[in-house]
């Protein structure tokens, strides 16, 4: 193996992909800014990125594009219709070589649909964390990840 390689393989067991359900986060369809602030800031709070991980936010709703660009840094991925956001970024855990290039992927969503690509990624060596309010975490996606993490309600200031 040679130090490119190694060097790679250190960076990407280091490096964290947040994949944000803004709506499943914020827990209702319509987006403001200050929610949008709010998930980041627990996001930060909790997790302390660092200048190596990357950012994710899916929005499926053209009324919530605009408030997800209050969060800093981060990468918006859009897609309309019913689980819009849901599908824009199972289409990121699903193409993107993930597991090549995160160490972790922390699924800021409940939704069981990202439960197939969790476990992929687990199956693949990627530590998978989910972090959802425990109301809105659908079993299968709890069962598929190596972590879970329960979020307090996000709509209350």
């Amino acid at each position: 193996m040679n130090r490119r390689t190694e060097l790679r393989k250190r960076d990407r067991a280091t490096r964290r992909l947040f994949v944000v359900d803004i709506e499943n986060a914020v827990g209702c369809g319509v987006v403001d800014e200050e929610s949008c602030v709010r998930v980041e800031r627990r996001v930060e709070s909790v997790y302390r990125p660092n200048s190596g991980d990357l950012t994710v936010l899916g929005v499926s709703h053209k009324n919530n594009f605009f408030p997800a660009h209050a969060w800093s840094g981060a990468r918006v991925v859009l897609r309309e219709g019913h689980d819009g956001a849901d599908l824009a970024l199972e289409s990121v855990l699903s193409h993107e070589n993930v597991e090549e290039r995160f160490g972790e992927v922390v699924i800021v969503s409940g939704d069981g649909l990202f439960a197939r690509q969790a476990e992929r990624l687990k199956s693949l060596g990627v530590k998978v964390t989910v972090d959802a309010r425990a109301r809105q975490l659908a079993r299968v996606l709890a069962f598929s990840c190596s972590c879970v993490r329960l979020a307090p309600s996000l709509l209350a200031a």
